[in-house]
C-alpha cells in the first residue's frame, strides 16, 4: 500500500493519463498548414506542449502576424474526434497505477472540461476520478500559472504542501511548483533535464513506478 506522505494526488491529463498529444498535435499541424499557417508536427510538439489552446493561438497569430480563421478552433475539435476515437490509448501502466493508489485523486488540466471528459471516457478512466476534474477554464490563468492546481486542491479540501502532482510538460511542472506542491515529472516523451529544472522533485520514465515513488 502507498505510504500517506501526501493526502492528494493530482494528475495532469494529456500525456499523463492519456496518450493524446501525438494525435492532437498532428491534427493541429495539419489544420494550421491548410489554413495558411505552415508548421510541422515537430514544431507544434516543441513549441506548444503543455500550453493552453488560447496561449497556442496567441503565439501563432503573433508569429505569423495575421489572425486565424474564425472557425479554426471548432474545425480542429471536429477533426480530432474520429482519430481520438480510433487511436487513443491510456498511458501505459496508468490503469493499474490508479487502482493501486489509495489516496484521494483528481485531474487538473489546461484542456477544456469537454476534452478531459471525452478522452477519459474513451480510455475507460473517467470513473476512476469520480467527477473530480478541474480545467484551466475554471480559473483566470492557465498553466504555467498555479491557478488550476490551487483551485483543485481547494476543491479537494487539501493544502498545497500535502499534494503530489504528476506532470509531463515544463509548463505544467512550473505551475505545480509555483503552487507549492511536490511535482513528479513523467519523462516518457519529455526532456528529463527540462522537467527537473522546471521544479520536478523526482523525474521518472515508467508510469508503473509511480506507486512506489509516492
Amino acid at each position: 500500500m502507498v505510504k500517506n506522505r501526501f493526502k492528494l494526488v493530482i494528475f495532469d491529463c494529456d500525456g499523463v493519463l492519456v496518450d493524446s498529444e501525438p494525435i492532437i498535435n498532428r491534427i493541429f499541424a495539419e489544420t494550421l498548414t491548410e489554413a495558411g499557417f505552415p508548421i510541422t508536427y515537430a514544431e507544434v510538439t516543441q513549441k506548444f506542449i503543455g500550453k493552453s489552446l488560447k496561449t497556442c493561438l496567441e503565439i501563432i497569430e503573433a508569429s505569423y502576424k495575421k489572425p486565424l480563421p474564425k472557425n479554426f478552433v471548432e474545425l480542429c475539435k471536429e477533426r480530432e474526434i474520429a482519430p481520438l476515437q480510433q487511436e487513443l490509448q491510456p498511458v501505459s501502466g496508468i490503469t493499474e497505477i490508479l487502482e493501486q493508489i489509495t489516496l484521494a485523486k483528481c485531474v487538473a488540466s489546461n484542456s477544456s472540461h469537454r476534452h478531459i471528459q471525452m478522452v477519459l471516457k474513451l480510455t475507460g478512466l473517467l470513473d476512476k476520478f469520480d467527477g473530480k476534474l478541474y480545467s484551466a477554464n475554471d480559473v483566470l490563468r492557465p498553466k504555467p500559472f498555479p491557478d488550476v492546481y490551487l483551485y483543485a486542491a481547494e476543491q479537494m479540501n487539501s493544502n498545497p504542501e500535502d499534494c503530489a502532482v504528476i506532470e509531463d510538460s515544463v509548463t505544467g511542472v512550473q505551475a505545480a511548483y509555483a503552487a507549492g506542491m511536490t511535482v513528479f515529472g513523467y519523462a516518457h516523451q519529455s526532456d528529463r533535464t527540462a522537467l527537473a529544472e522546471a521544479g520536478a522533485k523526482i523525474v521518472f520514465n515508467d508510469m508503473r513506478q509511480l506507486a512506489k515513488l509516492l
